[in-house]
C-alpha cells in the first residue's frame, strides 16, 4: 500500500537505493526530553554564481544591521543542561541510520573538507568533528553549550586530534572563531523538524562565518504531513476505560482523552496507518533560510483518503538531504557537475516531487516506511475521531510557530473540515 507508481516520484516516502531513515519505539518529547524564492542550485555554473551572490548580499546585510547577540534565557540554559547527560548522546548515537548517514556525507564530501576549516554546530562527544577530522580537515571548530563539551574535548585528546579539533565551549552566539569556515555541519534537526529551534544556532554560525560557496550539511530538510488512522492507539488509552477488571470507568474517559492527545505523541506508526498520499509542509533550504522565516509557518492542505477508515488525527515526518556546491567532483564516481537538490523543485503543499538524479543526493528520512530512527513520527491526536470514506476530502491549514513563553516550544494550530463538518485543534510540543 501506498507505494508509488513511478520510481522518479516521491511524496515523503522514499524507495531509491540513495535513501536511508525512519520508524522506532515510541516516547513523547524529544531525545529524552532533549528536550521565497530560495536560491536553487542548478544546471550550471551561473546558477552557482547566482546563488554565491545571494549569500554575499545576504551577509552583507546581516553585517550592515550588527544585531545585538540574543540573551541566553533560562529556558536556552535548561535546553543545554539537558544535553549534558551521556544518554541522550548514547541514544543519537546508536540510532545508526542517523551516525551513518552523517558519516557517509562528510565522506561524499571529502572533496570539500580536505584541507579546509569546518565548524560543528551543537558538536556533543563530538563525533562529527572527529568524522571530519578523517576525512582531512585542515582545522575543526566543534562548538557546543553544553557541559557535554568537556567530555567532547577529553575524547579530542584521546583521539590524538587536539592539532585539528578545537572544542568551543559556549553558544555559537557568543564564542569567537578568528577566521572563515568552509564548512557548516550540523545535527540540527528536532521532533517534527523544528521543535527545539536549533536551527537557528546553524542560521548563526553561517552569517557569522561561512564563506560564499561554503558547504553546509545538511543542505536542505522538508516536513511531510498526512492524515493517519490509529484504532489501537485510542484503543489503548481510551476504550480502555469502558471496562476495567468488570468495572465500568467509562466516568474517566473525557480526562484520559485530554491526558493522551492534548499533546503531540513522538511514536511509532506504520504506512498502514496513513490514510493519505503525505503533503510538503515546509521545505528549508540551510543556504537561504531566515531565523523570520521560522518563526511562524503556514500551510494549507487538502487530501482524499485513500480507504474507507476512521480518521485519527495527523502525522509528521522529515527527510533531510546532503548536497553541496559541487566544484569538485563527489567521492562517488560522478563527474564534476553542479548537482540539483532534489527538493528544489518543490514547494510547499505539494504532494509530489520529483528527483530527476535520485542518485545525486544522500538523504536521512523519518518516513513511517523507511528504516528506524531515535525521531519516529510525530502524532496530533483528535479527541474524537472522524470516519471518513474512500476519495473523501480532508482540507485546511496547518500554522507552526515559535512558543512566545519559550521559541525552543512549538505552537501547532491545526484547522481541518471533512464532510461537511470543521474542526480546529490546537497543542504545544514542549
Amino acid at each position: 500500500m501506498l507505494q508509488p507508481t513511478d520510481g522518479g516520484y516521491t511524496n515523503g516516502y522514499h524507495h531509491d537505493g540513495a535513501v536511508t531513515g525512519g520508524i522506532s519505539g515510541g516516547h513523547r518529547v524529544r531525545r529524552g526530553s532533549r528536550g521565497r524564492s530560495r536560491g536553487r542550485r542548478g544546471g550550471g555554473s551561473s546558477d552557482g554564481d547566482a546563488r554565491v551572490s545571494q549569500w554575499q548580499q545576504h551577509h552583507e546585510d546581516e553585517e550592515e544591521r550588527e544585531k545585538p547577540t540574543p540573551p541566553c534565557t533560562e529556558f536556552d540554559t535548561a535546553y543545554f543542561n539537558s544535553y549534558a547527560h551521556v544518554g541522550i548522546h548514547e541514544e543519537m548515537i546508536k540510532d545508526r541510520v542517523r551516525t551513518d548517514t552523517y558519516r557517509n556525507a562528510i565522506f561524499q564530501h571529502q572533496n570539500f573538507i580536505a584541507g579546509k576549516v569546518v565548524v560543528d554546530v551543537g558538536c556533543g562527544t563530538g563525533i562529527l568533528s572527529i568524522f571530519c577530522a578523517q576525512a582531512g580537515a585542515r582545522r575543526v571548530y566543534a562548538v557546543d553549550a553544553s557541559d557535554i563539551a568537556v567530555q567532547a574535548n577529553e575524547i579530542v585528546k584521546a583521539n590524538n586530534l587536539c592539532d585539528k579539533v578545537i572544542v568551543l565551549h559556549g553558544r555559537v552566539e557568543d564564542v569567537e572563531i578568528d577566521e572563515e569556515v568552509d564548512v557548516i555541519v550540523s545535527e540540527w534537526m528536532g521532533y517534527m523538524l523544528l521543535y527545539e529551534s536549533m536551527l537557528g544556532s546553524v542560521i548563526t554560525a553561517r552569517d557569522r562565518w561561512l564563506k560564499p560557496g561554503g558547504l553546509i550539511l545538511p543542505s536542505h530538510a522538508t516536513l511531510y504531513m498526512a492524515p493517519v488512522t490509529h484504532p489501537d492507539r485510542y484503543s489503548e488509552s481510551v476504550d480502555f476505560w469502558r471496562n476495567v477488571y468488570g468495572i465500568d470507568m467509562s466516568a474517566i474517559m473525557p480526562l484520559a482523552k485530554q491526558c493522551a492527545f492534548e499533546e503531540p505523541s513522538v511514536e511509532t506508526i506504520t504506512v498502514e496507518n496513513v490514510l493519505t498520499w503525505p503533503q510538503v509542509v515546509k521545505h528549508v533550504d540551510c543556504y537561504t533560510v531566515t531565523t523570520q522565516e521560522l518563526e511562524s509557518i503556514i500551510s494549507r492542505f487538502k487530501f482524499e483518503s485513500m480507504m474507507r477508515s476512521p480518521f485519527h488525527g495527523f502525522a509528521f515526518w522529515f527527510d533531510v538531504e546532503f548536497t553541496g556546491p559541487t566544484v569538485f567532483p563527489l567521492n562517488n564516481g560522478m563527474r564534476p557537475s553542479f548537482v540539483e537538490p532534489s527538493n528544489s523543485n518543490m514547494t510547499e503543499g505539494n504532494q509530489r516531487k520529483k528527483r530527476p538524479n535520485p542518485n545525486a543526493a544522500l538523504v536521512l528520512s523519518t518516513a513511517p516506511e523507511d528504516p528506524p530512527t531515535h525521531w519516529q513520527q510525530t502524532l496530533v491526536y483528535f479527541y474524537e475521531p472522524l470516519d471518513v470514506e474512500q476519495d473523501q476530502v480532508i482540507e485546511g491549514s496547518l500554522t507552526l510557530s515559535q512558543s512566545k513563553e519559550n521559541a525552543r516550544f512549538m505552537n501547532i494550530h491545526l484547522e481541518y473540515s471533512s464532510g461537511g463538518r470543521s474542526f480546529v485543534k490546537e497543542s504545544v510540543m514542549r
